[in-house]
């Protein structure tokens, strides 16, 4: 997936599982579980 962001400055912490990208920055959604969430999420800006 890294190679979508060639030409763009990776925003930390780069290309991560969804839940794990930013988890510090919202709440646990009530009834949501704790099973992995199929797919990677990442931000790129450029340079």
């Amino acid at each position: 997936m890294a190679r979508f962001f060639r030409d763009l400055e990776l925003v930390e912490p780069g290309v991560e599982v969804p839940d794990k990208w930013r988890p510090e920055l919202g709440e646990p959604v009530p009834g949501q579980d704790d099973e992995p969430i199929p797919g990677y999420a990442a931000v790129g800006r450029k340079p």
